[in-house]
């Protein structure tokens, strides 16, 4: 543990109560008795209105919400997050090292990004980057001894890890009984930060905090995040030092009574902040705690990351160099929900209010009927002189106000123009009358969330290349089984069969540790996908290859096209009839079972069939018959 003197425990003190003063009041709090700001549009999601609105109206209790901006958030975030993401690795050099070991990369990330819960965590911080205005996720590694691994702690896991490489290679050759292995016990209450492994877990927002001298993270001096923990758990930690005088927040009166002494520090909690600052030589790691009236060092050493910036990742979609906290979309049409849910509660009023009147001719009324008219129930009898018809009579009158109906249509309109969506989108229903007017209101919708994509898709390449240079720095690779799909059906179990990538030797594993790569990320798209135009469209595209000579052109120029696997993502778009495509596509044991000449299943052209093995036609008749030209036919496509 670095020294670190009371006067820079002070200095750290005013630090970190500014930049919560500066966080609070450019982008809010979300506490129990306390919400501010963007703190609000959580009140907004859930319920249509705040807490605020409700007291500067004084409802106490909405007699009924139009909550618009919960419908918006649910169409937005999950055409933003990734349904089914895939990482491809490009290498960065020209080297033949990286060249190989960069599909393993690839594979590596999409292990990982499945088994660490990515999807689930980036869903969390898209939510809160759109609804809140800033995401925040946080990239690392965990020893079995906790979340913040120093370099006395991995150097004793990787003692442990090559004790425990020996021990195999003991038991395999028989020179040792086989141990128990050791169960691997999770140091934090979250499941998918696992012990030696690596993470990426989700920030509250307003539990983190920036530099207010700067205008982004890049160019902060310092983050922070609060960290609340349970006394005891905070004493545990080998990690941290000078534990013994902590004492936590003090419980309340009511609720101390009735816990024991013994037990008192397993309800108590002790607030951390995890302080990352920048210096000449790299990043520093400083734990202090709030120690009632004093801040005590916990932890104060070189941050062991090798990785580029600070392990924070953040996403926004509203940022500029002119403020540091953005304002999200839902900040700015809260106001106009206001407005939306004050109209509904007029017209409401107006429905609750509305009293039929009556014109009655007293003279035509006998003395019992006037009674009954005038305090009578349902069903009550009301005698007249006259035809009833001329006694009495119902006054219509238009108690509702038309205009408020309209302007409650009209504020919508504003919101749909504020935040890209559509109204056919939010409502099912278009008031577009041609299909071109449909069109560009779809259009310009696709732009907005089109950019918003790529910004989730640069925030996502950001995350994943922070946690490759976490794997390069700590993961064995060499410990990882990569599944690549099902192969084939097991003819005497009649059992999937699955292929595997080839195991990570040392070799291979070094060049994994020492190479450069770039990463794509695909994201959502913007529509979900018509699964019958996607089979109409591979259809069209078999009909296109079945053509005459088209297989022969290609197998000429040194090609081949895998018709097996056309099929195979055909019957994917029939998940209830192909349940298992390997049942059906199996491969051929002996050529001569399936009545085809041996030269048909080899050779460079591809296993294309003997009736196409003449001579390639014309490349222009090609392109000519699949147009339907010559009297070829309709058309392929």
């Amino acid at each position: 543990m670095k020294k670190i003197s009371k006067e820079q425990i002070q200095r750290w003190r005013v630090e970190i109560q500014n930049a919560e003063k500066f966080r609070d009041e450019q982008f809010g709090k979300n506490a129990d008795n306390d919400t501010l700001l963007s703190g609000e549009n959580i009140g907004y999601y859930d319920m249509g209105v705040s807490k605020r609105f409700l007291e500067e109206n004084n409802i106490a209790d909405p007699v009924s919400v139009f909550n618009v901006i919960g419908p918006i958030v649910d169409n937005i975030i999950p055409t933003l997050s990734s349904k089914e993401p895939y990482i491809v690795s490009l290498p960065k050099r020209r080297n033949e090292d990286d060249q190989m070991s960069a599909p393993i990369a690839g594979e590596i990330l999409n292990y990982h990004y499945k088994e660490l819960g990515l999807k689930g965590v980036n869903k969390d911080v898209i939510f809160d980057g759109y609804v809140l205005g800033m995401g925040v996720s946080k990239i690392g590694y965990t020893t079995k001894f906790g979340t913040v691994p120093t370099e006395e702690t991995i150097e004793k896991e990787k003692k442990d890890r090559e004790k425990s490489k020996f021990q195999k290679i003991k038991e395999s050759l028989g020179l040792s009984k086989p141990k128990k292995e050791e169960t691997r016990e999770n140091p934090e209450l979250n499941e998918f930060i696992r012990s030696e492994s690596p993470f990426v877990s989700y920030v509250n927002p307003y539990r983190f905090g920036i530099d207010p001298r700067a205008t982004c993270i890049e160019e902060a001096n310092f983050v922070f995040e609060e960290i609340p923990k349970r006394l005891s758990d905070v004493k545990k930690n080998k990690t941290y030092k000078n534990t013994e005088d902590l004492k936590g927040e003090p419980l309340d009166q009511n609720l101390g009574k009735n816990i024991p002494e013994t037990e008192v520090e397993n309800f108590k909690i002790v607030i951390l902040y995890e302080i990352h600052y920048k210096t000449e030589d790299g990043i520093n790691i400083l734990t202090l705690a709030k120690n009632e009236h004093e801040w005590q060092a916990l932890r104060h050493d070189e941050s062991i990351y090798e990785m580029d910036g600070f392990q924070y990742e953040l996403i926004t979609f509203n940022k500029h160099r002119h403020r540091l906290y953005p304002i999200s979309d839902i900040t700015k049409i809260r106001g106009l929900q206001d407005r939306i849910q004050q109209t509904l509660e007029n017209i409401l009023e107006q429905v609750d209010k509305y009293v039929p009147k009556l014109f009655v001719d007293e003279t035509g009324l006998t003395v019992q009927g006037k009674a009954s008219l005038e305090t009578g129930g349902i069903g009550a009898n009301v005698y007249t002189n006259k035809n009833p018809n001329e006694v009495v009579k119902e006054a219509s009158f238009t108690q509702l106000k038309g205009d408020l109906v309209a302007l409650i249509d009209k504020v919508l309109e504003i919101m749909m123009l504020m935040t890209g969506l559509t109204k056919a989108q939010l409502l099912g229903i278009t008031q577009a009358q041609t299909a071109t007017e449909a069109q560009i209101g779809q259009g310009g919708m696709n732009l907005r969330l089109a950019e918003k994509s790529d910004i989730v898709s640069d925030f996502q390449a950001r995350q994943v290349r922070k946690l490759w240079q976490v794997e390069q720095q700590f993961v064995a690779f060499e410990e990882i089984d990569l599944i690549t799909g099902e192969q084939s059906i097991d003819p005497n179990t009649n059992l999937p069969r699955y292929s595997w990538v080839a195991d990570i030797d040392s070799d291979m594993s070094e060049k994994l540790s020492k190479g450069e790569y770039r990463f794509l990320i695909e994201v959502g798209n913007v529509e979900k996908p018509d699964l019958p135009m996607l089979r109409k469209s591979i259809e069209n595209f078999v009909n296109i290859l079945g053509g005459p000579g088209v297989l022969q052109a290609i197998a000429a120029q040194g090609w081949k096209i895998e018709l097996v696997e056309i099929i195979r993502e055909y019957m994917k778009l029939h998940p209830n009839m192909f349940k298992v495509p390997g049942k059906i596509i199996k491969p051929i044991q002996n050529p001569m079972q399936a009545g085809l000449p041996p030269q048909a299943t080899g050779g460079a052209v591809g296993a294309v069939p003997g009736l196409l093995q003449n001579p390639p036609p014309n490349n222009a008749d090609i392109i000519s018959a699949a147009a339907g030209e010559k009297g070829a036919g309709a058309p392929m496509a």
